[in-house]
């Protein structure tokens, strides 16, 4: 039998820092709390650090006229993977990001390169005005 847990966050950015830094928590305790075979701390590491990635480019490319804005992340257990969603109000983005040349890239830029290089897969979808970016980590169970 497939057991199948959600749990959300909903984070109120009125300080990004310890916004992110709930987020990041979140992310990584819900990734070791999973029953998996390998490495618990390995994957939770992964799991968070793309999370936060999302999170961060969420906070960084918003509206700069909009100071408080509302970024929505989402972890759902499935038998084979955890599943993280970013939902935020930002204008629409590109999520392939061009394979860079390291001295091109200015220092922060590299969100969407790490997050597609953790991650199994990675989808964008626009539902109304928001962006929802969905990443999925696949895990092996003993």
């Amino acid at each position: 039998m497939t057991q199948i847990l959600s749990a959300t966050l909903k984070a109120e950015l009125k300080n990004s820092r310890i916004a992110a830094n709930i987020a990041r928590s979140t992310a990584e305790v819900f990734a070791e709390e999973r029953h998996f075979s390998g490495n618990v701390q390995e994957f939770g590491h992964t799991f968070e650090l793309a999370v936060s990635e999302a999170f961060t480019n969420s906070v960084n490319y918003r509206d700069p006229s909009i100071k408080d804005i509302t970024v929505t992340i989402g972890f759902e257990e499935e038998s084979n993977a955890l599943t993280a969603s970013v939902t935020d109000m930002n204008a629409p983005f590109n999520i392939h990001p061009p394979e860079p040349e390291i001295t091109e890239y200015p220092e922060g830029g590299f969100g969407l390169l790490i997050i597609w290089k953790l991650m199994d897969e990675v989808s964008c979808s626009r539902e109304g005005q928001s962006n929802v970016l969905s990443m999925k980590k696949f895990i092996s169970r003993p």
